[in-house]
């Protein structure tokens, strides 16, 4: 038996295909099709029976409620001077949730007046037979789009280069706007801070969907919505701004900005004419890309994920001296060209983690802003050529011949850094601490706004980090043990926010001394060594200003929170949750529900040797907690290996095993 959902259908022809990989029998299979066309629908539904189930639109209340939500909070908010427009626009919008959401986003940027409310209600087209709704749609969002100044039309579009449903990193899609030349900032500004002002303007105007949001509110990625891409791949389509490559269609026109999916054909592919191509974005299963020899004006080269991509598909790169953007992380490719100096204008360049070593001509690249590479790749000499560097994410900072280098990127603003002293011994130990701390100290006065620091606690260390307490320090993540060594330390540092550990054993006082940490916002901790007996106590006195706290692999008994404790948290994560204790005497309530700001509680439960009866136990505690958090908490459980779940007759043989045998 089988139960399969098939999401969105377009032609006629595509069921009949499908359905040949089914199995027929008797045993009560299940499959639901999702389509926006009428005929596909009905052509997968057997004839002898109607199964198609047609969305309905929101009703006349829900609609309204939709509307003024976004505008004015309620309806009873909206002046009645507008509540004529309103209607009537609401009336034309017929109850379709993307239209509502994309026309009162809208009226939320211009002016509350009759006037300005009267010309956005005449400017839509009134459709009364079903077919016209998707010509009502699309009229809507060409007001949502004529809407946006002209810098935002040119990110919007850009999108259309994205696959259906893929979730679009916001830095990754800011960095492209900024090589593309869509911002445009006033002398000094910072391109990358106003490319996240754009991005949170389109989710403002309900143009594109924010995911994955965190506890400040702000999104690190987006979707677009289908209908949206549509949209938006037509009319980049028009502008000729945007090729998305279809199977065995070749593209007319121009090629600027090619999308490329992976399921060409590659005779296609190698017969492009890409002289004017701006930018290529590689997404799928991709076998071939295009020859690069050939695209002198590319800008952005975009190969993130294809780990299907070697060494010797970026060959040539060295020839595109217009680049100001490559990203091959995720891929395959583990070299540069010892030639890549020659990209005089590249500005951002994310590596793979294979790439264990950057060219020396790298440090010719005297225009690069945004450096990524693997805390193991080895950086080339002359790093303090990269004088207009604005990120550099990571370095192994006590290497001496890169510490003092460091010092002389005075236009860091943001700076990820190793701190390992394995294999560094005795007199070169010193040299390096005492000159890294001088270079830090130099780029803290220059403006760093941020500065993450991978400590490997070692045993050698000593005491005390040997780092000040510098404001710019705002991340810190540690792997070691007895972290009691640096616990003063890490109070001490007036601006961190965010604190991860890895490994090590956490103590009562270990928690006490984190939580005087003044401006903590996120924190992740491990517990797998602490034992019940051991149980740790979140104190009301802590953590006055942390706002998500994960844990990850712990169990009941291990964790409570008295009343007061964390009262600004609004995520709290339990990740590979084990249900079962060490001791037979456990409690179950942590104290959840005295978490007074609790929005989101996520909790992962680990299934492996563990009893249903228990897993079910720990379900119920946790949504009783939920249920008692005054705030009502949303509540996200997930099962990690159910199949591993101990059976009935396990149980059963498990005891049998330990019983001992009774002689007669």
């Amino acid at each position: 038996m089988y139960f399969i959902i098939i999401d969105d259908i377009w032609e006629l022809g595509t069921w009949e295909t499908l359905k040949c990989a089914f199995v027929k029998n008797t045993l009560g299979s299940r499959i639901i099709i999702t389509t926006r066309i009428v005929d596909v629908a009905k052509s997968c539904s057997p004839s002898s029976e109607d199964l198609v189930y047609e969305m309905k639109p929101l009703s006349e209340a829900d609609s309204k409620k939709l509307f003024f939500k976004r505008i004015f909070g309620c309806e009873e908010n909206c002046p009645d001077s507008l509540k004529e427009a309103a209607n009537d626009i609401l009336k034309k919008c017929r109850g379709l949730p993307l239209a509502i959401n994309a026309i009162s986003s809208l009226l939320a940027t211009t002016r509350e007046t009759k006037e300005e409310w009267d010309r956005v209600r005449h400017s839509i087209r009134s459709s009364k037979v079903k077919s016209d709704i998707i010509d009502t749609m699309n009229y809507i969002l060409s007001l949502s789009y004529f809407d946006l100044p002209h810098h935002l039309r040119s990110c919007l579009l850009y999108l259309a280069l994205f696959p259906e449903d893929e979730l679009i990193e916001r830095q990754r899609l800011v960095r492209r706007w900024i090589s593309e030349g869509f911002i445009h900032g006033e002398s000094g500004q910072d391109l990358m801070e106003l490319g996240e002002e754009y991005f949170h303007q389109l989710v403002n105007r309900s143009l594109i969907q924010p995911d994955n949001i965190g506890y400040d509110g702000k999104a690190e990625y987006c979707r677009v919505h289908d209908t949206i891409l549509d949209f938006l791949i037509d009319k980049s389509s028009e502008e000729n701004m945007c090729t998305v490559l279809k199977k065995q269609c070749k593209p007319t026109g121009i090629v600027r900005r090619l999308s490329i999916m992976g399921n060409e054909d590659e005779e296609i592919v190698e017969q492009l004419d890409l002289s004017h191509a701006r930018s290529i974005t590689a997404f799928g299963d991709i076998k071939l890309l295009p020859s690069l020899g050939r695209s002198k004006c590319l800008r952005v080269l975009d190969l993130q994920g294809r780990n299907q991509l070697k060494n010797h598909h970026i060959k040539d790169i060295e020839r595109l001296y217009q680049l100001r953007y490559l990203d091959i992380s995720y891929t395959g490719i583990t070299e540069l060209p010892r030639q890549i100096g020659e990209l005089l204008y590249l500005e951002t360049l994310v590596t793979s983690y294979g790439l264990l070593e950057l060219p020396e001509s790298t440090s010719r690249l005297q225009r690069l802003a945004r450096l990524f590479v693997d805390r193991d790749c080895k950086l080339p000499d002359g790093l303090g050529n990269l004088i207009n560097l604005q990120e550099l994410d990571r370095v192994d900072a006590l290497q001496l011949k890169h510490v003092e280098e460091l010092g002389k990127l005075t236009n860091l603003r943001k700076l990820t850094i190793k701190l390992d002293t394995d294999g560094i011994e005795g007199n070169k130990l010193e040299q390096s601490k005492e000159k890294l701390v001088s270079s830090l100290c130099k780029l803290d006065e220059c403006g760093l706004r941020s500065l993450s620091i991978d400590y490997y606690l070692r045993e050698k260390d000593g005491g005390e980090p040997f780092l000040p307490a510098l404001g710019c320090i705002q991340e810190v993540c540690v792997d070691g043990q007895d972290i009691s060594r640096i616990s003063r330390w890490l109070a001490s540092l007036p601006n961190l926010h965010m604190l991860f550990f890895n490994g090590p054993k956490i103590e009562q006082q270990d928690i006490e001394m984190i939580g005087l940490i003044p401006n903590l916002i996120d924190l992740l901790l491990p517990l797998h060594k602490t034992d019940d007996a051991g149980r740790l106590i979140i104190r009301r006195e802590g953590f006055q200003q942390l706002q998500s706290f994960r844990v990850y692999n712990t169990r009941m008994g291990v964790l409570m929170f008295e009343p007061g404790a964390m009262p600004r948290l609004k995520e709290l994560e339990l990740r590979n949750f084990i249900e079962r204790p060490k001791s037979a005497v456990v409690d179950f309530d942590f104290g959840i529900q005295r978490l007074s700001s609790l929005a989101r509680l996520t909790v992962n439960l680990h299934c492996v040797g563990s009893m249903v009866a228990e897993v079910e136990a720990a379900e119920d505690a946790f949504k009783s907690m939920a249920e008692a958090n005054p705030n009502r908490p949303i509540l996200e459980m997930t099962r990690l290996y159910p199949q591993h779940l101990l059976r009935d007759e396990q149980i059963d043989m498990a005891c049998s095993a330990t019983t001992p045998a009774v002689k007669s």
